[in-house]
């Protein structure tokens, strides 16, 4: 389960209603892909108020990860960490299941901030070991599969919030080719999924272009 770029405090009710719909999704596994308030400066005592209301809902098996996005400052890791989040920032962690293992790494702010460091997060996983980047942009494409990632999660650019029947979005924000900017794509070998957010920035509207999670299906692959 992906949920990325909720900008929790920019709309009344918006946390409630994750709530009600994370409460009936067991992933094995959640991953939060960042901008967790809405502006990116300023207090965040109602940002944690409702995102404690959004993590509580999420029950997944293997524990909850999460990464920071360009909204979001280096106390907010913290604050996560108490609710229970394990938040990656340019790190690893294992996730083992019988003889099977995933890696899921995760880096800083790769938009704004620039603090993302991929090389030191895949210090510690083996190089043969499926590995997930969690990044909150695209813009690591290159890097990321030349450093042998398997499938890589992002959001930020909220599919560009309001998109035009047969142009898609004016703008994608981010540093990247246009069809990396939404949903599932392909780069290489390197599969990537950008999802649009379940919030909104600038301003509460969104065109053609619904909030969502993403719910996602990982299959073995079996060989002789």
């Amino acid at each position: 389960l992906q949920v990325s770029d909720l900008h929790i405090d920019g709309v009344d009710g918006l946390a409630e209603a994750l709530a009600t719909l994370l409460s009936d999704i067991k992933p094995d596994v959640c991953v939060l892909t960042g901008d967790y308030r809405f502006e990116d400066r300023g207090p965040c005592e109602e940002v944690y108020r409702r995102m404690k209301t959004v993590v509580s809902s999420i029950s997944a098996k293997h524990g909850i990860f999460g990464i920071l996005g360009n909204h979001d400052s280096s106390d907010m890791a913290l604050a996560l960490e108490e609710m229970g989040v394990r938040m990656l920032v340019n790190d690893a962690a294992e996730i083992r299941q019988r003889h099977a293992a995933l890696w899921l790494v995760g880096v800083d702010d790769p938009f704004d901030y620039g603090c993302d460091d991929l090389a030191g997060a895949l210090e510690t996983v083996p190089a043969d070991e499926f590995k997930i980047l969690l990044a909150h942009a695209p813009e690591l494409y290159r890097e990321a599969a030349d450093r042998g990632i398997d499938l890589y999660l992002c959001g930020h650019t909220h599919g560009g919030q309001i998109r035009f029947p047969g142009v898609g979005s004016l703008r994608h924000n981010a540093r990247c080719p246009k069809q990396l900017s939404y949903g599932s794509w392909m780069y290489r070998q390197m599969r990537g999924y950008t999802t649009a957010g379940a919030g909104s920035s600038m301003l509460p509207i969104r065109f053609n272009c619904p909030p969502e999670v993403a719910l996602m299906e990982l299959r073995a692959s079996h060989s002789d």
